[in-house]
This record gives structure tokens, sequence and C-alpha cells, in this order.
């Protein structure tokens, strides 16, 4: 029992540290760090024009609030499935094999980490450039704030997606064909380009109650508003656990199927 426990203990710390690796390495990322200096204010400006042009007149949301709200839902898809990320997960997946340690934790700590890394770099270019959209500086901070909350409950559910993918790569070799659907379609149903809340019935109805919304709709609206849309904080924290449950099942029969097809299994 006591090897056990320090057999655990080990492999945690293990986790935590090649997580926090992963954390600072995107602090390191010069060529990241430019195309987000570049493309984030951007795609602000160039999305926040096009909402002006044909949903300004709904009301939902003044101008300075869908700034921030476009800000909010860049951050989080720019930094939604990664196909370097995902193939750094995959990459070790052979060697893990003759390794006591479990290739499903060092992936999910490894995407965990680059997660929230990523994420707190454009939160850091975010709280640079919104004052120079005309946003002030306490609201931006207020709404960064409540972003950062919500942050290692987001990056969880990144972290299963990445790793699902990953997983898939490992079992059928390639997948990064599935990676831009998938994407384009958490983006045009989340919200990302607008708030959902901008969509006309019964769309509006649906939409709200699938996973995407979850995922960048509500978290957004929560920054700015300081309240989910519609729901309670407990019903929003049930969503996410959900969600989870069913990667995590789907990552398992992955990482099953992976370990007995994988050609580098057994020499």
């Amino acid at each position: 029992m006591k090897y056990t426990i320090l057999k655990a203990g080990k492999s945690v710390r293990f986790h935590l540290k090649h997580g926090l690796f992963n954390f600072s390495e995107q602090f390191s990322d010069l060529t990241s760090g430019i195309a987000g200096f570049l493309l984030f204010p951007f795609y602000i400006w160039l999305i926040t024009k096009l909402w002006e042009k044909f949903n300004a007149y709904q009301g939902n949301y003044t101008l300075q609030e869908i700034l921030l709200y476009i800000g909010i839902t860049e951050i989080l898809f720019m930094t939604f499935l990664s196909p370097t990320s995902l193939s750094r997960s995959s990459a070790d997946f052979s060697l893990s094999l003759a390794r006591p340690r479990s290739w499903l934790g060092m992936s999910f700590s490894g995407l965990y980490g680059r997660c929230l890394g990523s994420r707190i770099t454009y939160i850091i270019i975010f709280i640079i450039i919104m004052p120079l959209f005309g946003i002030k500086v306490l609201d931006t901070l207020n709404v960064a704030i409540r972003l950062c909350y919500l942050l290692p409950f987001l990056g969880i559910v990144q972290a299963m997606f990445g790793l699902g993918f990953a997983s898939g790569q490992v079992l059928w070799a390639e997948t990064s064909y599935f990676v831009i659907p998938v994407s384009k379609i958490f983006l045009a149903l989340g919200g990302v380009f607008g708030p959902l809340t901008d969509f006309g019935e019964s769309w509006r109805t649906v939409l709200l109650k699938l996973p995407p919304s979850d995922i960048f709709f509500q978290p957004a609206h929560y920054c700015i508003k300081g309240e989910f849309y519609h729901i309670s904080k407990a019903t929003w924290a049930g969503r996410i656990v959900a969600i989870c449950f069913f990667l995590w099942i789907a990552n398992l029969l992955f990482y099953r199927q992976a370990r007995l097809h994988h050609q580098g299994y057994g020499g």
C-alpha cells in the first residue's frame, strides 16, 4: 500500500511538472507571439465590422460589448484544436508503451499545459489591445479576470478534445483532415462570429443546447454580463462535466484500440 501511494505521488508530480513545462513553453514561442499580435486584433476588428453590418440592429450587445465578446471567443477558438499540439501528443506513443508512464495522463497534462499557456498569452495581448479599440481598461480587466476563472474548466474540455484526436491519430495514422472540419463546426455552432442571442428562432434555442454553446458562447457571455445566458452556474458546470465524461469514455476506447493495433506495439 505504501509503495502504491509513493508511486502514485511520483506519477502526479511528474504530470504536474510536464504540464508546467508545456505551460511555460508557450511564452517562449516567438513565432506564435508575433502572429498573435498581428492576427488577433485584425480578427476582432474584421468580425466586429461584420457584426455591425448585419446584426447591430438586434440590440442584445453594445458595440463595446461585442468587441469584448469577439476578443474572448477568438482567444478560445484560436487555441481550440492546434495541429502542432496534437502531433506532439501522438508522437511518443510507441515509446510510452515501454515506459511505466500513462500515455493518456502524459498527453493530457501536456495538452492542458499548452492550452492554458497559449490562452493566457492571448489574454495578455487582449488586455493590451482592447483599450486601443476604445474599451475602458477597468472593463477589459474585469472581463479578463472572469475568463481566467473559467480557464481551468475550459482547459479540461480542450485537453479532452485534443486527446481524442491524438488517440485517433495513433489508431488511424492520420486524423489531421478531421481537425479543420470539426473546428469549423464548433466555430459556426458556438457563436464565435457573433453571439447566439443574435440568431433567430428556432435556431437559437437549438444551438444553445449544444456543446459548442457551452464551450464558446456561454463563457463569453458570462465574462461580459457576469452571468450565463438563461442557465445557472451549476447547470453550466454540469454540462461541462457531462462533455468531459463523454470525451473521457471515447478517449479510453480510442486508446484501447490504439494499443491493440498500433504497428509499433510489441516490437
